[in-house]
């Protein structure tokens, strides 16, 4: 009789060291990104930047980005590839890990055209994939483009509109937060004067033809802190799940 009270000590610890490491283990994960150039992997060296991987020193210890996103992606040609980005995104997704996924630029373009009701399909697949591995998605509407007027205003762009739309319809259908990256972008840019909103693109660059023009759809390395740190300040004002891997 006197060992029965030492065993229910034993159980106890057991117990207390089980629940302190699903603790340490729920800290620490990945944050995969899904998407198109804005969100993409750049070097160091260049002016173009990442609004997803500018957010890597606002992350929580052993949190870490798997950034599988890529320059003229769209939603169907995420899948595309042995093994398609968006295969090995599913693949490295665990229990407890967030999935990021923004689209909606380049599937306005005519000449990648996905038309709304079938890119509003392949995000509602997104969702159950996610979901399937364990991970949590976060859907975002795509940043908007450094449009200015003759008057010197920021000028809105219709198709980010027209996507985040779809995006935003798509989230509340399948109860996915849901990040309006283009209205987070275009206030981060209606704040500031032309110049200083235009120095969060790329700016002047030539193109294969040795023409010359503004880049004003690809964030630089400034414009991809502001918007980085405009989702992070959105997340923390709504308190949502992901909020808890970053400081």
């Amino acid at each position: 009789m006197k060992d029965a009270p030492m065993k229910s000590r034993s159980n106890k610890r057991t117990v207390v060291a089980a629940i302190l490491l699903s603790s340490i283990v729920a800290d620490a994960g990945n944050l995969i990104f899904v998407g198109d150039s804005t969100l993409a992997p750049r070097k160091p060296e260049q002016r173009i930047g990442s609004w997803g991987d500018s957010m890597a020193d606002k992350l929580k210890k052993d949190w870490k980005i798997v950034n599988l996103a890529t320059g003229g992606a769209t939603v169907k040609s995420i899948q595309n590839g042995k093994p398609s980005r968006w295969k090995r995104a599913l693949k490295a997704a665990e229990k407890g890990d967030f999935v990021l996924v923004q689209f909606g630029i380049n599937d306005a373009s005519p000449k990648k055209l996905v038309e709304v009701p079938a890119f509003k399909t392949e995000f509602a697949k997104f969702a159950d994939a996610i979901r399937e591995t364990g991970a949590t998605p976060v859907f975002c509407s795509p940043v908007t483009k450094g449009t200015y007027g003759k008057n010197g205003k920021f000028i809105r762009n219709a198709s980010r509109d027209i996507y985040g739309a779809a995006i935003r319809e798509v989230a509340a259908e399948k109860k996915v937060d849901f990040v309006d990256m283009t209205e987070l972008s275009c206030r981060v840019l209606a704040s500031m004067e032309r110049a200083a909103g235009e120095d969060c693109y790329v700016g002047p660059k030539e193109g294969k033809n040795g023409k010359k023009f503004f880049d004003k759809i690809h964030p630089s390395k400034t414009g991809a802190k502001r918007f980085g740190e405009a989702f992070i300040a959105d997340v923390k004002d709504r308190n949502l799940p992901i909020v808890k891997i970053f400081k």
